[in-house]
């Protein structure tokens, strides 16, 4: 069984029709029809349904998918890996991160990676902290930015720097002011948290348990842009990073306030990769370009 028969036979599976999978192969549909068939013949059993509504994977026909994807994206590895020997010339990395690292550390350092190295391309996920443990395991992902990451044999974590978690509201917000803040003061105000598979969230949760903390809960969300206009806009709070809202501190609209619970429990940002896996070189290169500007930032 080679490789092009296994290519054949996962675009035909994602779009459901020889015809469809011929059109972005640019191949004929007779190639790709002979290529499925020495899939069969080899497999003996059957990894298409031929139905009139079009191409439907059997049991074997999904087994053999989800060994393929796995693959396809090693082969897709080795070839920017062989193609980055010289100079960086060509290459992809994928990056799964919180979205905290978004304008903070993540544009910057594209921002000059590509003006060095335009031919790389990156494709760059935000997500929580369990989706990206999962992606970096699956194979999904070479690099992963992650806050307070859990212990896993298969990840190797790597320290980049560490922040403070600060009380989050907005400049005319009666606490505004305040050099320190405590979270029985925070108890009646109401608040605006990311969801529980967020890192953030999850070190949050760990000092409300210790402190047997209740917030008493506006708005939970996936989105950290909503988090800063929800508190910028009325009377509510948030926790978050230092640096997650420097820009909005410069610019005076969100004020952000140490809280003493908190003092003691740092937030610690690392890039993660999976263990017993070499990174690409433009991989490797991006890795130090963030451990270096965050070194530099810090």
């Amino acid at each position: 069984m080679d490789f092009t028969a296994l290519r054949y036979f996962s675009e035909t599976a994602d779009s459901r029709s020889i015809r469809a999978a011929s059109e972005r192969l640019h191949v004929s549909p007779s190639a790709i029809s002979r290529q499925i068939a020495k899939i069969e013949h080899e497999l003996k059993v059957p990894v298409f349904d031929r139905r009139t509504d079009g191409m439907v994977l059997t049991p074997a026909g999904e087994f053999l998918k989800s060994k393929v994807e796995g693959l396809v994206r090693e082969f897709t590895r080795v070839r920017s890996h062989i193609a980055a020997l010289h100079d960086l010339q060509a290459g992809t990395v994928d990056v799964y991160c919180f979205q905290t690292a978004i304008e903070s550390l993540v544009s910057p350092v594209l921002h000059d990676f590509y003006k060095k190295h335009p031919n790389v391309l990156f494709n760059v996920t935000t997500s929580s902290t369990d989706q990206t443990v999962e992606a970096l395991i699956s194979g999904v992902a070479e690099v992963g930015l992650i806050v307070n990451p859990p212990v896993r044999e298969t990840i190797i974590t790597s320290e980049v720097f560490r922040d403070a978690m600060m009380a989050v509201v907005a400049l005319d917000h009666p606490l505004a002011k305040r050099r320190t803040l405590t979270l029985e003061e925070l108890a009646e105000i109401p608040f605006v948290l990311t969801e529980q598979s967020f890192g953030l969230r999850q070190q949050i949760d760990r000092v409300f348990d210790r402190h047997a903390f209740h917030p008493r809960m506006s708005c939970i969300t996936n989105s950290l842009s909503l988090v800063k206009a929800v508190v910028g806009l009325g009377q509510q709070c948030t926790l978050l990073p230092r640096y997650a809202v420097e820009n909005e501190v410069a610019a005076g609209i969100l004020g952000a306030i140490p809280v003493e619970e908190f003092a003691t429990s740092p937030l610690v940002f690392c890039v993660c990769v999976r263990a017993g896996r070499s990174l690409s070189p433009a991989a490797k290169v991006f890795v130090n370009a963030i451990i270096d500007f965050c070194q530099r930032l810090r």
